[in-house]
């Protein structure tokens, strides 16, 4: 897992609407697309779309 770099994660948290989709596209399993992106301080689509159905902005 450490041969992604922070920019391709982002990348991929950004287009796709979920964690098993981004992961999928990167080759991997969603529980450790999550894992990287919190390693790397990134927002998951699972997390963007629960704040997004809360209402709180950040």
């Amino acid at each position: 897992m450490d041969n992604f770099d922070r920019e391709r994660i982002a990348r991929a948290a950004r287009i796709y609407s979920s964690n098993r989709d981004a992961g999928l596209a990167l080759g991997i399993a969603p529980g450790s697309f999550g894992r990287l992106c919190r390693r790397h301080g990134i927002e998951t689509p699972q997390a963007r779309r629960r704040r997004k159905m809360s209402g709180t902005t950040v």
